[in-house]
């Protein structure tokens, strides 16, 4: 399983601050919620292969978040873990009578509580979809995880596809398009339109419908036991993709949620959301390299939000003098836009606040450097270096331009 999706649904930021911290040095992508309101509906948006949920919540606790779970066909799937601070009988009889699948009590030990997390994702695992595929209300579709930052794989369970070695160019393109679409969804029109510009609207369609077979039959084979209409579903004059979970578009949804809370100086939690969306960055959007123009504008939007965010994010490291961490995520966003200005004027000043005036200096060399690469004016260059501050940063560093 790779990087299991962990949700903590905990009011306490304490609590939640020690989980985050174990169960993503044990390698899992956590997020958090601090309400059961909030947790559900991020189950909605963000579905976790399991769930670590604190009994006593303000308005709608523990008990009834896991009672409306269990309630949903799709929710009662995602094993849960309940928390209660009271040691009492009673509570983890109740928990355990509305669908918990196990309890700790606080305090915890945090290399226990992983063991735990550990065991309820294997037991997960070893609860697939039944061999002959079918799907009902008391087995809803495993949902479909599309990887396309940094590389191209569709995954279920353990089972995976890559899509530059099982897919053709024509299915690659026409994939590109659907994940590339912000609603998950494209007309039969677009595609006929994208792919086959020449062609009359019969020859067209019926090319379409060829195609789409080819694609559905590539997953049902590779993903067996699998079921590709359940997941790529035509709806009035629509082709699209259900039951998925795209890690573009929750980068980039988690990216502006964690904006959101830098502006209403939520620190804490926007770090934690930050920390979520970088998790899901392996690299650039795969599928804007396959020739859909609407993929390759999603490209760009994605590597922009990227550059944008790396910088907000190492400000809100550095307001916890968080310096390394900070100047790796800076190095790292450097290897897209070597030129970027905000990128190198924030690396910059991270060296100056480290008391390192020597790397400071070396990073104006390799900004110069490759500002000639690409080819500026020798007196742009020097206009550009000429201004760069002597003294380590006096403001905060969120509020420091």
């Amino acid at each position: 399983m790779d990087n299991p999706h962990v949700l903590i649904i905990e009011d306490d930021s304490s609590v939640c601050e020690l989980l985050f911290s174990c169960l993503s040095k044990a390698g899992y992508r956590v997020s958090i919620a601090q309400s059961g309101e909030a947790g559900l509906s991020q189950i909605e948006e963000d579905p976790p292969e399991a769930m670590v949920l604190d009994l006593n919540l303000p308005g709608m606790n523990g008990l009834d978040v896991c009672r409306a779970m269990r309630r949903d066909p799709w929710m009662s799937r995602i094993p849960v873990l309940m928390l209660t601070g009271q040691a009492e009988e009673d509570d983890v009889v109740a928990g355990l009578e509305v669908g918990a699948d196990d309890y700790m009590t606080k305090p915890f030990s945090p290399k226990l509580l992983t063991a735990r997390v550990k065991t309820l994702l294997l037991r997960r695992s070893s609860n697939p979809i039944p061999a002959d595929g079918t799907i009902s209300a008391e087995n809803p579709p495993e949902p479909l995880m599309v990887k396309t930052l940094g590389r191209c794989e569709l995954r279920v369970g353990n089972r995976r596809l890559l899509w530059t070695e099982e897919f053709s160019p024509a299915q690659r393109q026409l994939m590109a398009m659907l994940v590339g679409a912000s609603s998950g969804k494209v007309s039969q029109e677009e595609f006929q339109t994208s792919l086959w510009p020449d062609s009359s609207s019969t020859r067209a369609r019926s090319s379409f419908d060829s195609l789409l077979s080819r694609v559905r039959r590539t997953l049902d084979q590779a993903l067996a036991p699998f079921d590709s209409k359940k997941y790529l579903v035509v709806k009035r004059g629509y082709l699209c993709l259900e039951h998925s979970l795209i890690d573009a578009h929750e980068f980039r949804r988690l990216i502006r949620k964690a904006t959101q809370q830098v502006a209403g100086a939520e620190l804490w939690p926007a770090e934690i959301t930050f920390s979520s969306a970088f998790s899901l960055w392996r690299g650039t959007f795969v599928p804007g390299d396959f020739g859909s123009e609407a993929a390759i504008i999603f490209q760009d939007e994605l590597e922009q939000l990227y550059l944008d965010s790396s910088q907000t994010f190492a400000r809100l490291l550095a307001q916890g003098e968080r310096y390394q961490e900070a100047a790796k995520l800076l190095r790292d966003a450097l290897r897209y836009e070597s030129t970027n200005d905000g990128l190198v004027r924030l690396l910059y000043s991270l060296c100056l606040a480290q008391d390192s005036p020597g790397q400071a200096s070396q990073i104006i060399k390799q900004y110069s450097e490759a500002l000639a690469r690409e080819n500026f004016p020798a007196q742009e260059i020097e206009e550009a270096l000429q201004d760069f501050p002597k003294e380590k940063p006096a403001q905060g560093w969120l509020n420091y331009g």
